[in-house]
């Protein structure tokens, strides 16, 4: 079983993966990706970066589609973590860091608690799917679901 810290690792590298698919990014992210994946083998890195493609034609295709995002993040999650975890330890953290240093230019920026609100390095998205709620700044509180019917007596 990966370390936590390799597990988010993996996961930070599906969530790039994706978010980097269709923009000006895709091309050297995909192919340090494929190459990191391949591990020195040429054959290997060609079939990575095919796949990698494959995702992006996917996601292209699918027009936005939040299921597809998150499917597709937990496929390469998972092929990352699978890699990571297929290492002997002294590879597995020489990997990890490579990998760490792959990823920096293409996650997320960390955000970190302040007072009521959130301070963030970078641009953020909020984003909404299956009927749930996202806020940039929400007082007070809030509710999903039909409506409540008015009392009759109320008019």
């Amino acid at each position: 079983m990966l370390p936590e810290v390799f597990v988010a690792l993996a996961a930070s590298g599906g969530t790039a993966v994706v978010q980097a698919a269709g923009t000006e990014a895709w091309d050297q992210l995909s192919a340090r990706v494929a190459q990191w994946l391949g591990r020195g083998h040429t054959v290997a890195e060609n079939a990575e970066l095919e796949r990698l493609n494959g995702t992006a034609g996917e996601l292209r295709s699918a027009n936005g589609s939040a299921q597809m995002r998150a499917d597709q993040e937990s496929l390469w999650r998972d092929r990352i973590a699978n890699v990571l975890e297929g290492l002997e330890s002294d590879e597995q953290q020489r990997a990890a860091a490579e990998l760490q240093r792959l990823l920096a230019p293409y996650t997320i920026p960390h955000a970190r608690p302040h007072g009521a609100g959130v301070v963030a390095q970078g641009d953020i998205t909020v984003r909404a799917d299956n009927q749930s709620i996202a806020a940039y700044n929400l007082s007070g509180g809030a509710h999903i679901g039909l409506p409540t019917r008015p009392d009759p007596s109320h008019g």
